[in-house]
């Protein structure tokens, strides 16, 4: 009889315990969202900053754009070459039969030899002066450092007078903001020096906006 007043008690115990668990209350909250996606040719604003070349887009006009990114297929050594892949067009604009791109990444191989190079204008970076909004505040951060090199520095001039405005050690996390005007672009060259042979990969974030806030960590 002890025994099974043990059992029938351990077994009442267990369904207490299972009730307790499953009478756990909830307060319920929810969140729902709609985006609303504009094509290209409609960005403004913020939504008008990227990276471009007036060389290869023909010459951008200089009433939307400064000259910038004149060398982005400059000859290295040999028959090596710089090569400068577009991302997606994220701010398009038309000119008379012509139309022009700013586009949300690139990315840029360099073939080099040992020894210190000095990569000049390879690329542009800007803000579209056919598009109305005021300043923007373009915060660029080393989102993948360089690793096992001497040096490697993204170098920033404003493109319109030649003013260095930033620089960038490709080698730590670090980070530099420019304001941008529409119609100002960004420069950007390259130091690397390094006495190993090797494959250096980098990342960089260009994030802008117009109320001057830093970007995420």
């Amino acid at each position: 009889m002890e025994k099974r007043n043990a059992v029938i008690a351990s077994v009442l115990v267990l369904v207490a315990l299972a009730a307790m668990v499953n009478a756990a209350a909830f307060a319920y909250r929810w969140m729902q969202g709609t985006v609303t996606v504009a094509p290209a040719d409609q960005a403004a604003g913020a939504a008008c900053v990227g990276f471009y070349s007036s060389k290869a887009q023909d010459g951008i006009s200089p009433t939307y754009l400064p000259e910038a990114g004149t060398n982005f297929d400059a000859n290295t050594y040999g028959n090596n070459n710089i090569s400068v892949t577009t991302g997606d067009s994220v701010c398009q604009w038309t000119d008379g039969v012509n139309t022009y791109n700013l586009y949300e990444s690139i990315s840029a191989e360099f073939n080099l030899t040992v020894g210190s190079w000095y990569i000049k204008d390879f690329y542009g970076f800007g803000y579209s002066n056919a598009t109305s909004g005021g300043p923007v505040t373009v915060w660029i951060k080393v989102e993948t450092p360089v690793s096992g090199v001497q040096n490697a520095t993204l170098i920033l001039y404003n493109a319109t007078d030649g003013t260095q405005v930033g620089k960038l050690d490709l080698t730590t996390s670090s980070n530099t903001s420019v304001t941008l005007n529409p119609g100002e672009a960004l420069q950007i060259d390259l130091l690397f020096d390094t006495n190993t042979t090797g494959t250096y990969p980098f990342q960089v974030g260009f994030y802008a906006n117009q109320q001057s806030s830093e970007p995420p960590r």
